[in-house]
């Protein structure tokens, strides 16, 4: 190195001389501070969404190397339904006429379609219960207003299914309008007044059986991996937050 490199990196003559300092803006601090707040709490949520699937997983492996329980031994409340979430169980009843009802928006193998429910009434120790049956997937039809057709057995029918809980609403479903047929969301109280007897606090999920018609249904763990994905990418943003706070307050100062 010559002389003259040495006088490029020498402040020029009579330049004042400064050092940087923390300096922060309590607006921009606060700024950082909300939005890491807001990101953390979508990635908390996204990670709750990753546990909650995954123990329900749990729960479902657990129930499905269990014997199936007689229908006699079915929750009869709905903490008990939650409890016993998946358990697989025999019923023996009679389809109730007239109660087919498609629950609408369906996928199934890319496909638009309908879950049909249908009440069956079984004779449990001199008692009659109802509950509301999830007998399998139809194919929508190419008119949206016509519900396809579905054919119920007779008499007496023997069906295996597991037992769930009916998700809640989802914000902006339409209404169900109590009249037809269609269903927007299961609600077990309204449709209690629909077809007008008290339904067990659980759907029956027909796995096999009379009148079943098939069906697909995804495991509750699926894609956990993506909502643990989404967790690690709002944290990300609340450290970048932090980082970049920390950098933009140091500012330059005069030397005193």
């Amino acid at each position: 190195m010559n002389a003259n490199d040495h006088a490029s990196i020498e402040p020029s003559a009579g330049a004042p001389l400064t050092k940087r300092v923390f300096r922060p803006r309590w607006i921009w601090a606060l700024v950082a501070a909300a939005f890491a707040a807001i990101t953390i709490h979508l990635g908390n949520w996204q990670g709750g969404k990753a546990d909650y699937k995954i123990a329900q997983q749990a729960q479902l492996n657990a129930a499905s190397s269990a014997a199936s329980m007689p229908f006699t031994e079915a929750p009869q409340t709905p903490d008990a339904a939650t409890a016993q979430r998946y358990q697989s169980v025999v019923a023996n009843g009679r389809f109730v006429g007239a109660t087919s009802l498609f629950v609408d928006n369906r996928i199934q193998d890319g496909k638009a379609g309908y879950a049909v429910v249908q009440v069956l009434a079984v004779e449990t120790g001199g008692s009659t219960r109802h509950v509301l049956v999830d007998r399998g997937w139809l194919a929508a039809a190419g008119n949206h207003a016509t519900l396809p057709k579905v054919d119920t057995p007779n008499g007496n029918v023997a069906i295996t299914g597991r037992i769930n809980v009916p998700v809640s609403r989802n914000p902006g479903t339409a209404d169900n309008d109590g009249q037809s047929q269609r269903l927007n969301y299961i609600n077990l109280a309204e449709l209690s007044k629909q077809v007008g007897v008290a339904l067990a606090p659980f759907v029956l999920e027909q796995t096999s059986g009379d009148g079943f018609l098939g069906a697909t249904r995804a495991p509750p763990g699926l894609n956990f991996e993506k909502n643990r994905a989404y967790q690690v990418q709002w944290y990300a943003f609340a450290v970048l937050a932090a980082v970049l706070f920390v950098v933009m307050s140091f500012r330059k100062v005069p030397v005193s």
